[in-house]
């Protein structure tokens, strides 16, 4: 059953690049490697300033395992430095 991943964050004012930069990183990573089938970075049509990622896994475990990567950790990490406070971190199954 499929697993979903998304993250909505607004970056810190001056941050807007970097964040943007390190959800690509994130993103690429992920899709790089075994149980990730697809992830996106994401920006609205609204002038919201938020930008997203979604990332789509074959199982929890997938993406446990890659959240769980020492490199992933630091990118996230630096992704709530680069973010304002509400960063939001949600997972789906499917139904």
């Amino acid at each position: 059953m499929p697993y979903i991943r998304l993250s909505i964050a607004r970056p810190r004012r001056g941050e807007e690049k970097r964040l943007e930069e390190l959800f690509r990183q994130l993103s690429d990573m992920a899709a790089s490697m075994p149980g990730c089938l697809q992830s996106l970075v994401l920006k609205p049509h609204d002038d919201s300033g938020e930008i997203a990622r979604i990332s789509m896994y074959d199982s929890e475990e997938s993406a446990a395992s890659i959240a769980n990567n020492p490199r992933f950790m630091s990118l996230r990490a630096e992704v709530h430095l680069a973010s304002e406070a509400g960063h939001a971190e949600r997972a789906f199954f499917s139904i």
